[in-house]
């Protein structure tokens, strides 16, 4: 008679640990969910906005192939910090700025300390339209007054630089990618 009587001993311990390992498993689940919301968040807690003065910036014209595209390069000199998702670049005389491609929203981007990006900017379409103008001005957020390059410093003609419907690219790790996230 012991044998049935441990076999329902055993039966119930069987039910009463399924039992409690139900609520177990909803309970396990529920800090794996929590803690990839922390994870989460914790992701999108960037970095405050960078400083203008750890800031390095620097621009050139990529003559003979691609005239009328301007490569920049910013670098962080600093703490890890964020500018916007694309520069903000703005030329001498004339209203607005170079439009993102693809079109976007500002968001930030974070950059390391030590770190550099890059985009290009295509001041020129081509069709004829262009005003010449002596210099640009590039900020890596709207909040920057931004660091100003005259036309010769570009490398642009002696004409000045060429503008019709100008296009940047969001931030790039190369400037071959910068480069060729330019629209054709």
């Amino acid at each position: 008679m012991r044998t049935p009587r441990a076999a329902r001993n055993s039966r119930a311990l069987t039910a009463v640990a399924a039992l409690a390992f139900v609520p177990l498993v909803g309970l396990a689940a529920a800090p794996t969910v929590g803690a990839a919301s922390a994870t989460s968040s914790s992701a999108a807690a960037l970095p405050p906005p960078c400083v203008p003065d750890n800031l390095s910036v620097e621009a050139h014209q990529i003559p003979p192939v691609a005239r009328g595209v301007v490569l920049v390069r910013v670098v962080n000199e600093g703490a890890a910090c964020t500018v916007d998702r694309f520069p903000t670049v703005t030329f001498a005389g004339l209203d607005g700025s170079a439009r993102p491609e693809p079109p976007a929203a500002g968001a930030r981007h974070a950059l390391d300390p030590g770190e550099g990006v890059y985009a290009a900017v295509s001041t020129d379409d081509r069709s004829g339209n262009a005003r010449y103008v002596r210099a640009l001005t590039v900020a890596a957020d709207p909040a920057h007054a931004g660091t100003t390059f005259s036309a010769r410093e570009l490398g642009a003609s002696p004409r000045g630089i060429a503008v019709y419907d100008p296009i940047t690219t969001w931030w790039h790790g190369t400037p071959d990618e910068a480069i060729a996230a330019l629209p054709r």
